[in-house]
């Protein structure tokens, strides 16, 4: 019992043991040609374009390629590639993705955009996963891990994932990907076209059903819903060769979900089936001001539906935001921008889900300041950065980061300190609802007085080439939380409420190394490890989410092949230990993925996942294998 308490830290030990003989191999770093590598541009991380090797962050970005490799059918599937990333299939269409030690189906501690629209739900936070874009018009994936709330606000808790979709431009043309195994199958038809010489149009339309029928229960029976949808979406960029670059995009998906729910007392389970319509639209102006400045405004409107339980209705966002990214003056490299963001809504429900408002109505504000201030020229930067914003009660939270960076030849070391907020949300604050813990029914009153979640983040990183083969990447991190929200439970009346009774500390790790071995093969062994230390409690806490006492650790290996021109094998080994479910055992995951590149217009592609067998990840329902063939054909 005690050796297992204690293998992670073990493992992480001699996983890093490994990479240093390699680090220590080749002091000269004058030759090593990785420019491509520390040129990659990098947006989220500083709100504005900038190169990876000078972001004092740790990021991770997925590229086309990468997804391509990983067999990747959605998005959390590619995210599972991230170290630091806590990524779970809850259901057939229901993903848990989290980062840094909080996980869970209604993950509200950072912040998911697409293409810089927020999607993370404003009433009960999570995101409709299998509603974002199909995975083949993603272009690539910036994930930045740590707190970002002096630039993105209270929802970047711990960290910013941030899919970022090709244009219209990169969408010419038309292809046809069809999907069809034993989860289910799936269609996905897009064209795109040049319209004039400056401007490009590019519609898409999507049909996917998923069976439900790898997923089982403890009891080993079929547990998994039955989910459908249709959805359809255009994008159009207009383009000035000079100054100016227009975007309109929009977007609209019909799901439906047969499952099975809970009957009355005593009373048999009853099916049901419910339907959900959402939509959004987006519109994007840049104008460049300079070779490196620009000035940004995109502003998009929202329809989500409500996806828990017997809760109906839906959520209307509304949001603008105007930033501007200015060239460089003396030492200083200035970044502004402002935002607002109005939400109302009309969820209603009864029962295990019912609010005691039927409708809100939400607006908020928020203006943030950024400098990278030249201490060094080409070798140490200071980083200052304030983003205020004005919640929708009216209270102001200011968020600041202190960052310094170092870079020398092909490596960057830097170190941060840096505020957090997070705001309680809709479903949090509005219930009365029941919930069920340990086989007995609670009935959730409404709060009151609700403070904002508070995190004061320590984080410290280096990345490096370390020959013209190989790359390191390490991040360490210690997270000290104050009035973290949870429900506290009352045994005598069977009742609960949300309370600011959470605090603790976690102390964290992530490694990333990429080992290009032969021109046919790579290497990418990741490992990532926490400790939480949660007290104030006599036992764990309760609610979605939440961190729990002691360690959670991942290692992750993906192994790229090429043994032939136009064939790829790929495997993802992964050892995973859930940092936030920690009673459930840890589990060994093997996916695979098969590519045959048959001819300039078709490619085959063969996808096995949990090939290791079912195990329960971050919930009691367990994933089991699956395996599907996709067919993409451009014409």
């Amino acid at each position: 019992m005690g050796f297992d308490r204690w293998r992670p830290v073990f493992l992480c030990i001699a996983f890093l043991l490994l990479l240093s003989p390699a680090a220590r191999a080749d002091d000269d770093l004058s030759d090593l040609g990785l420019e491509e590598l520390m040129q990659v541009e990098v947006a989220s991380a500083t709100r504005r374009s900038e190169p990876l090797s000078r972001i004092p962050a740790a990021v991770t970005v997925l590229t086309e390629e990468d997804i391509f490799r990983s067999g990747a059918t959605n998005v959390p599937e590619a995210l599972q590639l991230v170290p630091g990333v806590h990524v779970a299939q809850m259901n057939t269409d229901r993903w848990a993705v989290g980062i840094r030690g909080f996980n869970g189906l209604l993950s509200n501690k950072h912040l998911v955009l697409v293409d810089g629209r927020p999607v993370t739900s404003p009433v009960m936070t999570g995101v409709q996963w299998d509603n974002i874009v199909p995975i083949s018009m993603v272009k690539r994936i910036e994930v930045v891990r740590g707190t970002r709330t002096s630039l993105w606000g209270a929802e970047s808790f711990t960290g910013v994932i941030n899919i970022i979709t090709k244009n219209a431009y990169e969408l010419k043309g038309g292809q046809s990907v069809t999907t069809a195994g034993t989860r289910g199958a799936s269609q996905t038809v897009r064209q795109g076209w040049e319209s004039g010489d400056n401007a490009a149009v590019a519609v898409y339309g999507t049909g996917e059903y998923l069976n439900g029928d790898w997923l089982t229960s403890s009891r080993a029976e079929r547990d998994g819903h039955e989910w459908s949808k249709v959805q359809g979406g255009l994008r159009a960029d207009w383009e000035n060769a000079f100054t100016d670059a227009l975007s309109v995009q929009a977007d609209v998906v019909r799901s439906n979900t047969e499952e099975e729910m809970p009957g009355g007392p005593g009373g048999p389970p009853e099916n049901r089936t419910r339907s959900d319509l959402n939509g959004y639209a987006q519109f994007v102006w840049d104008r460049a001001t300079g070779l490196d400045s620009n000035l940004r405004f995109r502003t998009s409107f929202t329809r989500d539906s409500a996806q828990l339980a017997d809760l109906d209705g839906g959520v209307n966002t509304l949001d603008a935001e105007l930033t501007s990214a200015m060239e460089q003056m003396g030492r200083h490299y200035l970044t502004w921008g402002l935002g607002t963001q109005y939400i109302w809504d009309d969820v209603h429900g009864d029962g295990l889900g019912q609010f005691n408002q039927g409708h809100i109505y939400s607006w908020t504000g928020s203006s943030f300041l950024r400098d990278r201030i030249t201490l060094l020229p080409d070798s140490l930067y200071f980083i200052a950065g304030l983003k205020a914003d004005v919640l929708g009660d009216g209270d102001v939270e200011l968020q600041p980061t202190l960052r310094l960076l170092h870079t020398r030849d092909d490596a960057e070391y830097w170190l941060a300190v840096s505020r957090g907020v997070r705001a309680d949300t809709r479903y949090q604050r509005s219930g009365s609802y029941r919930i069920n813990v340990g086989g007995t029914d609670y009935q959730v009153l409404a709060p009151s007085n609700l403070k904002t979640e508070k995190l004061i983040s320590y984080e410290a990183g280096y990345r490096q080439a370390l020959s013209p083969d190989t790359k390191f990447d390490l991040s360490l991190y210690v997270n000290d939380y104050s009035e973290l929200l949870m429900l506290e439970l009352d045994d005598t009346t069977h009742t609960a409420r949300v309370t600011n009774s959470l605090k603790g500390t976690a102390y964290g790790m992530e490694a990333m190394f990429e080992w290009t071995a032969t021109d046919w093969l790579t290497l990418k062994p990741s490992a990532s490890l926490i400790y939480q230390n949660i007290y104030g409690l006599e036992s764990g806490p309760v609610g979605d989410s939440m961190p729990e006492e002691g360690f959670g650790s991942e290692m992750k290996l993906q192994i790229l092949t090429k043994p032939l021109k136009d064939v790829g094998l790929d495997l993802f080994l992964g050892y995973i230990d859930s940092p936030d479910q920690l009673h459930l055992p840890a589990y060994f995951s093997v996916d695979a993925h098969a590519s045959w590149r048959v001819s300039d217009t078709l490619l085959l592609e063969l996808i096995g996942r949990n090939l290791g067998g079912s195990h329960e990840q971050f919930s009691d329902l367990a994933v089991g294998p699956s395996v599907d063939c996709r067919i993409t054909w451009d014409f």
